[in-house]
């Protein structure tokens, strides 16, 4: 049956029930694993920068999606990041209770991009767009330079 035509009919439906075996290896990149290693040695943040436009990214990129040349200038971020948007759940990933938890795209000023993360706020309605942020890191010995290094962000 063409894939335009409805069906006027359950038995017209077909389908099958199976798996697939899938087996895939994720890399970050070379431009994420810089970031990574900034983040698991030192605890910072790494943004690249653009030599043509002057835009910088965060989380580090190899090629700028604005001018489309390669970005070989890196540079740590120093500066607490802020607020952009944020929501507060009060349901886990399997729908039951848990919380609130209050997640947020934290920006960093001057820089395009962002880093989605938990707040750790004591109260929800206590948090305001534009509210400075910084992180929270595992310790030293313990990071593996996954963005799970970060615990969460507190008000600065």
């Amino acid at each position: 049956m063409p894939i335009l035509e409805k069906i006027s009919q359950a038995s017209q439906a077909r389908h099958w029930t199976d798996s697939i075996p899938l087996e895939f290896h994720y890399t970050a990149g070379v431009a994420g694993e810089e970031f990574r290693r900034e983040l698991k040695r030192n605890g910072r943040f790494l943004a690249s920068e653009c030599s043509k436009c002057k835009n910088s990214y965060v989380p580090a990129r190899m090629f700028c999606p604005s001018c489309f040349i390669e970005m070989k200038e890196t540079r740590t971020l120093e500066e607490p990041g802020y607020v952009y948007s944020y929501t507060t759940v009060n349901r886990n990933r399997t729908g039951e209770p848990n919380g609130p938890v209050t997640l947020a795209l934290i920006r960093f000023e001057g820089v395009k991009g962002g880093i989605v993360h938990k707040l750790n706020v004591s109260e929800p309605s206590s948090v305001t767009f534009g509210m400075k942020v910084v992180s929270i890191l595992k310790e030293a010995s313990a990071r593996t330079g996954a963005l799970t290094d970060i615990l969460a962000f507190k008000p600065a």
